[in-house]
């Protein structure tokens, strides 16, 4: 768990021991050192001297609600300083402390002295837990304020326990989903298209996704939108000087050259969107659909894929009336597979559906899985979409050489497309099977550049290309160049919007509001 702050330093002084059983103080507690792991024990309640309720009370009262949060978050990963290194004077203290805390008599000497060592006469507050904490004093955190990092044991209770009695002896309140990096970016850490890059990394489903994921935190868009930014203030100085100064003896660039220029600007913002598409159909997973008769074999070969039981298995002829669908990771990228309903001829409508739906999900496939119960003769192969074919020979087990042989004859007879007898009862075939299909994706994704941008992003770079397409309109009809710079105004503003250095509450409350609780 995770504070952020200027109570930070509080939370140490009214529940911490350190590992030789001394209360922090306040001069102790501002010499912490930043990014550094600290043994320490926990305690059920705050400690009640009243030098620390006198400071938490002032502390408390000046400050507003807003600025004070509690819950996870993670290290700034760009901080050297974030490096976990154990204090050796504490850590042996903290052994000894634990050796002499394992005995009955040492717990009563404990509970019979104050946070400082000495005799009172109420007795401390029982210790909650044994851990570590780490404090960042602000700005070298991620949030940019100071932040402390708890670690206790891994039991809800006792983290609940905490929170709770943090949150009331201090006022603290539980932080909003992604309020920490909102934060980070209202301190200037970084940039709203680099908070994005946080959300990516955190919900990616596949190695693709986190290289996509990374490239976006690191900078790569930001890097590219800075240039775009350049070339539009360079243009639209241009434009305003043409008006400023038209009367002054002054040499411009050409039209000729100006256009150029906003036409290479338009190729590379189609360039980033191409590359957005080809990477999103990578990161949305590359779909393989499970097709073929009633009673086949699809669901079992979809459990024998995934390794459980995802799919109802059945000797009902039509157990599938829907398709389902699941996603595994193959050489790093995400693979959805589609167990859809058996194609044949039926009365009855919900299967009828099923199967019109099922024909869809192949046309969205890049692979379809053809799966044939080798049990049954040779049947009239259906008529199936363009992505290629695998036939996949089910049931290997159950007949002999010839009935495999026969099968094998008629599917190449009515199609060039590969063959894989398997038996998803014993587990015949299904590792060569895989092998294959890992060999085909690799190939098929491995020139795929890896590249995300969220939907807001593709807005405003379409907005972007729109008002230099209306620019070079203008210039055309030989408009007045303060019209002109309207519409770069329009472009520059798009820029700032994806940066955030121009943003509205309610953006940046529906960009922030789908991270995880504690991030």
């Amino acid at each position: 768990m995770r504070f952020s702050g200027p109570l930070c330093h509080k939370v140490i002084e009214a529940f911490f021991l350190d590992g030789s059983g001394r209360s922090y103080s306040p001069e102790s507690a501002r010499t912490l050192q930043t990014g550094k792991a600290y043994r320490c024990f926990v305690l059920e309640r705050p400690l009640t001297n009243a030098s620390s309720m006198e400071a938490n009370s002032e502390w408390a009262s000046g400050l507003d609600s807003e600025s004070n949060s509690a819950s996870a978050s993670v290290l700034d990963p760009r901080s050297t300083e974030s490096v976990r290194v154990f204090d050796p004077e504490s850590s042996a203290e903290f052994d000894r402390a634990i050796d002499a805390g394992s005995n009955a008599e040492s717990h009563q000497a404990m509970d019979k002295k104050d946070g400082r060592g000495a005799e009172s006469e109420n007795s401390a507050p029982a210790i909650l837990d044994d851990g570590l904490f780490l404090f960042f004093r602000g700005p070298a955190s991620y949030t940019g304020e100071d932040t402390l990092e708890v670690t206790l044991h891994g039991n809800p209770v006792i983290a609940r326990h905490f929170i709770l009695a943090a949150c009331d002896h201090l006022k603290i309140r539980p932080a909003d989903p992604g309020e920490f990096t909102r934060r980070a970016f209202q301190n200037g850490k970084l940039d709203l298209l680099k908070a994005e890059g946080v959300r990516r990394i955190i919900d990616a489903r596949s190695v693709f996704e986190l290289h996509a994921s990374r490239r976006l935190y690191d900078g790569e868009l930001t890097r590219m939108i800075s240039r775009f930014r350049s070339a539009l203030i360079h243009l639209k100085a241009e434009t305003e000087a043409e008006v400023d100064f038209s009367t002054e003896d002054l040499t411009f660039e050409s039209r000729e050259e100006t256009i150029e220029r906003v036409l290479d600007l338009r190729r590379r913002i189609a360039d980033i969107l191409e590359r957005s598409r080809s990477s999103s159909r990578i990161s949305d997973g590359v779909q393989v659909a499970l097709s073929g008769v009633p009673n086949a074999g699809k669901s079992s070969l979809l459990n024998q894929i995934l390794g459980w039981e995802r799919s109802i298995v059945s000797e009902i002829e039509g157990t599938t009336r829907d398709f389902v669908s699941e996603e595994i990771e193959l050489t790093g990228i995400a693979v959805r597979f589609v167990d859809t309903a058996g194609l044949r001829e039926s009365q009855d409508l919900v299967e009828q559906e099923g199967v019109r739906r099922s024909r869809q999900q192949m046309e969205r496939s890049a692979i379809i899985f053809h799966v044939c119960d080798l049990n049954r003769e040779p049947y009239p192969e259906p008529e199936f979409p363009a992505p290629p074919v695998w036939h996949i020979l089910n049931k290997a087990d159950l007949v002999d050489p010839e009935r495999l042989t026969a099968w094998e004859s008629h599917v190449r007879m009515n199609s060039a497309d590969r063959i894989y007898p398997v038996s998803c009862k014993t587990g015949e075939g299904l590792k060569e099977l895989r092998e294959a299909l890992s060999v085909f994706i690799k190939e098929e994704t491995e020139s795929v550049d890896p590249f995300f941008l969220e939907e807001r992003h593709r807005y405003h770079f379409q907005r972007m290309d729109e008002a230099l397409e209306k620019l070079l309109e203008l210039w055309q009809q030989d408009a007045p160049a303060e019209i002109c710079a309207l519409e770069l105004d329009q472009a520059l503003h798009h820029c700032g919007e994806l940066t955030g250095n121009i943003s509205t509450e309610e953006v940046l409350g529906r960009i922030f509001s789908v991270f995880c609780v504690g991030k």
